[in-house]
């Protein structure tokens, strides 16, 4: 059957939107006598039962005459649609491409002939060049923004005619007229069948709708049970299985929008902070059978260069084993095609070349294999002995290494008849030629050296270091290490070899060891099964504790968590910068962590390496100063981190300081021990006279705030006369806001600067102005009590100023909504003290900085309803106990993210919008419920995939 239109959009964004659309297009000029006039295909709804979903999706697109493809960065990013999109390109006409603009902007430069690429966000760049003339778009972003999705509302409407306008073959105004028809001649036909029907149906009418809104209403609470139930299970499996956590999370937010849901994906995100992707899911069970030598079941390797990924797991059978081994392009985060493969009952050697490029696996019966990763090729099988009729203690390789470069590889073995006698032999991997051979005593562990000039062969059991050169063809044995403890421990090696860490599977030492001088140079108590050391011997270990993948400092002291498993760690591997960390479970299960943070947080540059005391308490300028003057900073919008604004020739106090900025940054004022002074950062002048202000009797440099008005001329800050508006041209005090005590009053402004409020932080009463359209401040809000029996040190204002935050000396945060007056919260925080609070910029969440002895972290609210959603842990340094400052600093950045400065001058960002929330973990996990969780949490519910499969890999 034929379609009229195809919907391509991004699921994880619009899905809500792309439904709307497809059910106005059927509705609009539909006769009222006809189901639909068109078909339009969106594949959530539209996809019957179908394993091969690429396959579905492409026969549609063969059958649709016109492509719509709901704009948006997410879209522009994502594989899938891209796909459908080229599919378009390559096979039918950019004419029929129509485009409804979600999110993200969209600009055509009519002298060019094509989109202005340096300002649209919404396109992918495959559609460079590719329309003669501006094609069909229309602008739904204000409609995705209020949510009114129905075809009363005029906006709407709108797009969906303009779009559903070519489908019909008619113009949009006719096709508007023909709907307003049809709907006229289906209203007088409603009248007179309900004149004729009135009295036979009042009675049936009202008993079915009283019971299809009881339907309706136990159909609610089902979902809102349902919600309730998968988050509540998503929180308990957090700790132990942070996949799982997310998809139970994302889908108890399917169910229903419950502050439950909420509070479990707040929850999803913090456990799986530093996850890049998690690969395979755990079966929850153990293979059925005993791997020869206990080898794990499953095994990943990760390139040098950090390109790479491969992994396998026995866990599934012969099923999973034909399927071969899995590719995983790391830089560009997709799976690549999977090599037709097989390896050994119990797994077995596994490397990677450096560049990613070259695999060594080792197959069934001492045979190894040698794969192009690219292009999916084995190039050639090596046999080591023809160990088909060797015991199971024997069949397998014992020790393995495959060089760098991937010129060489060796490996320790047993051949049949032979079977007391092991063999250690080098071979050329390019030929498949054997260069070297040598009987092999004792228990030896293999490594090439970083540059792959020398493989190094340690004899744990005699204590014996050798090397061999490929260039020489010999070997060289060093001297003896008596005293290394290596028996019955598991051994990593570093990749240039000369390093060792023994590992510990009970409650005994890990011990990291020179084998170039038998120097121990840690230990640590406790577990340590396996570990990934870095290349050249310095830097952050990764290591397998338990269920736990941890990073530790080279004294083996833990730094912080990378990752959990619901079954113990069975096989880990990192790049050499220790960026990128894979591991998988006793139950199969494969995650790929990112050891500078998963997509949940992003670090920000700090090149300057501003510190806490150095960033301003209104979040807004940091600056430090010196014997030469003061450098200025301010937060710069995306993944700028901090933005320099200049220089100005005069030191600043640090105590009774307040410095504001204009919104450019053109220029500063500056409050410094009473005096009132402007000055140009970019050149350091000054700007106008100086002035100091009488009756200067600060209580403290913590109660002192400043801000610019939205003119960028007025500013605001207490004084000891009230709460002043001061003219930075003439120094005069244009308006009194508050009289009397003002130093007694905490100021905070909102993000768009156009609302004001003044704090009695003492009393809790609050005073709101807001910017009016005449450019001057007029009250909207008096009295509004943050009740407290403390002094209030914080406060801040959402970016609309639709809300005001306070936290007091004792802990206590409370919530203000403006509009109306009413407090929705009051909450004990984690931690007492002066930490910063700031909100999302849609006002919808709520976020308080904590730290106490030994962690530091934010505290979240639903700043809506008050509910509150959890705890993020952050790697803050602890402070020292007689710490005058916090550890921790945080602001409102771009968008809806919240910045954090910590006391080792580490800048993040991290994104406070539940939405964002639910796209990033439907990056990191998207397959969908198992068909037994469906059926004990949604049996009889109707509940979408959250998030867009990605397809067959």
């Amino acid at each position: 059957m034929e379609r009229d239109g195809f919907i391509s959009y991004s699921h994880a964004r619009d899905r809500e939107l792309a439904q709307a659309l497809q059910r106005g297009m059927h509705k609009l000029a539909r006769p009222w006598t006809r189901r639909q006039v068109i078909s339009v295909f969106r594949d959530t709804t539209s996809l019957s039962a179908n394993h091969d979903l690429w396959s579905s999706i492409l026969g549609e697109l063969q059958r649709s005459r016109y492509f719509i493809y709901l704009a948006s960065p997410e879209a522009a990013a994502s594989r899938w649609v891209q796909k459908e999109i080229q599919f378009w390109l390559d096979n039918r006409s950019p004419d029929r491409i129509l485009i409804a603009v979600g999110s993200g902007t969209v600009h055509w430069d009519p002298v060019a002939g094509d989109f202005d690429w340096s300002r649209t966000t919404a396109l992918p760049r495959m559609l460079e060049g590719v329309f003669r003339t501006e094609p069909l778009w229309v602008d739904l972003v204000e409609v995705r923004r209020s949510q009114k999705f129905s075809l009363r509302q005029p906006e709407f409407r709108s797009a969906v005619a303009a779009l559903a306008a070519p489908l019909h073959g008619r113009g949009k105004d006719e096709l508007d007229s023909e709907d307003i028809q049809q709907r006229r001649t289906a209203l007088r036909l409603l009248r007179g069948a309900v004149t004729v029907l009135s009295l036979l149906l009042v009675t049936s009418l009202a008993a079915g709708g009283y019971a299809w809104q009881k339907r309706g209403e136990a159909l609610d609470w089902a979902r809102v049970s349902a919600s309730q139930a998968l988050a509540a299970h998503s929180m308990e499996l957090a700790d132990t299985d942070p996949r799982k956590a997310a998809q139970f999370a994302l889908y108890a937010r399917e169910a229903a929008p419950t502050s439950e849901s909420a509070r479990a994906l707040a929850r999803a995100v913090d456990a799986n902070s530093s996850v890049a992707r998690h690969l395979l899911g755990g079966l929850g069970a153990a293979a059925d059978y005993m791997g020869s030598g206990g080898a794990a079941a499953t095994q990943v390797a990760i390139s040098g260069d950090g390109s790479t990924l491969v992994y396998f797991s026995d866990l599934g059978g012969e099923a999973e084993r034909g399927r071969g081994v899995h590719v995983y392009d790391i830089r560009e985060g997709r799976a690549m095609k999977s090599l037709k493969a097989r390896w050994p009952l119990g797994g077995g050697a596994l490397e990677l070349s450096e560049d990613g490029r070259i695999l060594m696996l080792e197959t069934a019966y001492n045979r190894i294999q040698i794969w192009d990763v690219r292009r999916g090729k084995l190039l050639r099988t090596i046999t080591a002995s023809e160990g088909r009729d060797l015991a199971q203690a024997r069949l397998r390789l014992h020790a393995y290494a495959l060089s760098r470069d991937a010129r060489w590889a060796a490996a320790t073995y047993h051949t049949p008849g032979e079977e007391e006698t092991q063999h250690l032999t080098v071979w050329n991997v390019r030929t498949g030629e054997r260069v070297d051979h040598r009987q092999a005593e004792g228990n030896l562990r293999l490594s090439f050296s970083a540059d792959s000039r020398l493989l190094r062969a340690w004899d744990t059991a005699r204590g014996e270091l050798s090397t061999w050169n490929p260039e020489t063809r010999r070997w060289k044995t060093g001297d003896r290490l008596l005293d290394i403890p290596a028996e019955g421990r598991s051994i990593t090696l570093t990749g240039s070899g000369d390093t060792a860490l023994l590992g510990s599977t009970d409650k005994e030492k890990a011990e990291l060891w020179n084998l170039s001088t038998g120097e121990r140079l840690a230990s640590a108590t406790g577990s340590l099964q396996q570990a990934v050391l870095p290349a050249d011997g310095s830097g952050s270990l990764v290591a397998a504790r338990g269920k736990q993948v941890s990073l530790l400092d080279p004294k083996l002291r833990p730094l912080r968590t990378l990752g959990s498993f619901s079954w113990a760690v069975s096989s880990i591997a990192a790049s050499d910068d220790g960026r990128w960390v894979a591991a998988g479970s006793g139950d199969g299960a494969v995650s790929l962590f990112s050891a500078a943070g998963g997509g949940f947080h992003q670090t920000l540059p700090n090149q300057a390496r501003l510190t806490v005391s150095e960033f301003g308490t209104n979040g807004e300028v940091a600056h430090r100063s010196g014997p030469k003057g003061t450098e200025l900073w301010t937060v710069s919008e995306g993944a700028g981190g901090f933005r320099k604004l200049g220089h100005i020739p005069r030191t600043v106090e640090e105590q009774d300081t307040a410095i504001a900025a204009t919104s450019d940054g053109s220029r500063v004022t500056v409050i410094d021990q009473g005096v009132f002074s402007s000055w140009d950062p970019r050149t350091g002048a000054q700007v106008g006279e100086e002035k100091a202000f009488e009756d200067y009797e600060p209580e403290s440099g913590q109660s002192l705030r400043l801000f610019y008005l939205p003119d960028d001329i007025h500013v605001v800050t207490t004084w000891s006369s009230g709460v002043l508006l001061i003219d930075t041209r003439t120094w005069n005090v244009k308006r009194v806001l508050i009289p009397g005590e003002g130093m007694f009053q905490l100021l905070a402004m909102s993000g768009d600067r156009k609302t004001l409020a003044a704090i009695d932080s003492t009393g809790g009463d609050v005073h709101v102005w807001r910017w009016s359209d005449k450019g001057a401040l007029e009250e909207v809000l008096k009295g509004g009590g943050l009740s407290s029996a403390l002094r209030i040190p914080k406060a801040a204002v959402s970016h609309g100023g639709e809300r005001l935050a306070s936290v007091d000396a004792d802990g206590r945060v409370s919530l203000l909504d403006i509009r109306t007056g009413r407090v929705v919260l009051t909450s004990v925080v984690q931690a007492p003290g002066p930490q910063d609070i700031v909100f999302s910029r849609d006002a919808r969440t709520l976020a308080h900085a904590f730290t106490t002895d030994n962690r530091s972290g934010l505290e979240l609210w639903d700043a809506v309803n008050g509910e509150y959603l959890g705890q993020w842990a952050l790697e803050t340094p602890a402070p020292p106990t007689d710490a005058a400052e916090p550890s921790l600093r945080i602001a409102s950045g771009s968008g809806d993210d919240v910045l954090t400065l910590d006391s080792g001058g580490t800048l993040l960002g991290r994104s406070l919008d539940i939405a964002d929330w639910h796209a990033k973990l439907c990056d990191i996990v998207d397959d969908p419920l198992s068909k037994a969780d469906h059926d004990r949490y949604l049996t009889d519910l109707t509940v979408d995939a959250p998030c867009r499969p990605e397809g067959p890999t």
